[in-house]
């Protein structure tokens, strides 16, 4: 009878203990979802007014040094995480050279390194963005620049005239020489998600952008608020981004 009874009183306890287990489990879950809730969430924003300090760092820590100089602003990270590929794989993508010549992006991004400028065209790009990189050549040469390609979404023609009435011609000497390319169906721009469009225009063109290309992969980019302004694409904010991706310079320059 004893032991019947403890059986009972065991069988009657159990019942009753196992709610107090389910609602501490109820709890702690709840107590962890309130504090993910509650957690402070990373600005790209604050990042990027963090990334400007010389010992920059963020409600989260301090900018990796892979990401100090770069544009943090959600437009470029958004695009720098989805398209950090090679973009030489796109065999089906070609630019036009002013004389109308097809060339793959295999062909100007494959074993090079490379500044690819875009610019939607207008006076700034004829008259300050262009010309900077022109003026500069030397130096980016010295700096281990293989080329500048200083795409647009237009025609073949339209880019060869620019450049002859801007006189827009590489200089005479061993400096970096500067491409400038038509993007005709504005194929490359959309695949960069760069294009720009307004209601009054024929198609799809180019913001105003600058990024560095190793071997095909684009390591960093910058673009400008509106295509009126030049303050982060011009050559000589380039050539210190330049230094920073490369710290201890490029092997051979």
């Amino acid at each position: 009878r004893w032991t019947s009874a403890l059986h009972t009183a065991a069988a009657e306890a159990s019942p009753r203990a196992a709610p107090s287990h389910a609602a501490a489990a109820g709890a702690a879950a709840s107590s962890a979802a309130a504090s993910s809730r509650t957690a402070p969430r990373r600005s790209f924003a604050a990042d990027a007014a963090a990334a400007a300090e010389p010992n920059s760092h963020r409600a989260s820590g301090p900018v990796p040094p892979g990401h100090l100089d770069s544009d943090l602003s959600p437009n470029a990270c958004n695009i720098g995480l989805g398209r950090r590929r090679d973009l030489t794989m796109r065999q089906d993508l070609c630019l036009y050279g002013k004389n109308g010549n097809k060339v793959t992006l295999h062909e100007v991004l494959k074993g090079k390194r490379v500044i690819l400028v875009g610019f939607p065209g207008g006076s700034i790009c004829s008259q300050k963005h262009i010309p900077s990189y022109l003026q500069m050549s030397d130096k980016l040469k010295a700096h281990g620049v293989d080329k500048v390609l200083a795409v647009t979404v237009d025609t073949p023609e339209n880019v060869k005239a620019m450049a002859e009435a801007n006189k827009l011609t590489n200089p005479s000497g061993s400096g970096c020489k500067v491409d400038l390319l038509a993007d005709k169906n504005g194929g490359l721009i959309r695949m960069l998600g760069l294009e720009l469009g307004f209601p009054e225009d024929q198609g799809p063109r180019c913001q105003r952008f600058a990024g560095i290309v190793d071997d095909g992969l684009l390591l960093k980019l910058r673009i400008e608020g509106s295509p009126g302004q030049l303050e982060l694409t011009d050559c000589k904010s380039m050539l210190e981004l330049w230094k920073a991706t490369y710290p201890n310079g490029v092997p051979g320059a």
